[in-house]
């Protein structure tokens, strides 16, 4: 998602998900089938419906590749879009590159982090955010959260104080600003955030995110990269 786009079709509700970048068995008796979900990129088709999609399990382990057997509609995907994706590997193996049974998938909210902090961010706290979890996976911060659900624009947005760029552990605020004070119900979202522009300065070490956080009394996730 972009800072000025709507929370409407990039931020879908997620009823199918299944444990995220976990694997779970399906039944007991017989061959077990090994299901996993992930928030994945999507990297292109070779043309003829087989899909190729990269991620990293957590922090800055290896790059997975995955490459669909069966035959899936990317027509109306495009490159770099991140996904959460369903699949069966190939021979029952978890986290590791090679052809996978594609289940199903759905694109997800996605932006850059902002390095200029625009005059709108300056509310950034004034719509709480319920946070379930938050992680990395290689250049991609990574959450699922619960958002008050409507259909009018919104600011859903990762943005850095630049009087902190400097540091090596930048402060970094998820702007949530909800248009209108809007009395409705609650949806659980899953959103990634490419922090390629901060994440690559050579002096920075990690981030402080900082969130209104509606769960809890944890307002501040630090994020490091690994040695």
């Amino acid at each position: 998602m972009y800072a000025k786009s709507l929370l409407t079709s990039a931020l879908t509700a997620t009823a199918m998900l299944l444990t995220l970048s976990s694997c779970r068995d399906e039944g007991v008796d017989g061959p077990v089938e090994m299901t996993c979900t992930d928030i994945v990129t999507f990297a292109g088709s070779d043309g003829s419906g087989h899909a190729t999609f990269t991620f990293q399990k957590a922090d800055d382990s290896p790059e997975i590749t995955l490459v669909s057997s069966n035959t899936i509609n990317t027509d109306n995907i495009d490159e770099g879009t991140r996904l959460l994706l369903s699949y069966i590997p190939a021979d029952n193996e978890p986290y590791r590159s090679g052809p996978v049974n594609v289940l199903g998938g759905q694109s997800i909210a996605h932006s850059t982090v902002a390095l200029e902090w625009l005059k709108e961010y300056d509310d950034w706290d004034k719509s709480p955010v319920y946070v379930y979890s938050a992680w990395r996976s290689g250049r991609y911060l990574n959450m699922h959260v619960r958002l008050t659900y409507s259909l009018n624009p919104r600011l859903f947005h990762l943005a850095v104080d630049p009087a902190t760029i400097e540091a090596e552990r930048p402060d970094v605020y998820l702007v949530h600003v909800m248009a209108d004070d809007v009395d409705n119900h609650d949806r659980a979202y899953y959103a990634s955030f490419d922090l390629t522009p901060l994440w690559t300065l050579p002096h920075v070490r990690g981030i402080n995110l900082h969130v209104a956080n509606s769960n809890l009394n944890k307002h501040i996730f630090t994020f490091d990269k690994s040695l």
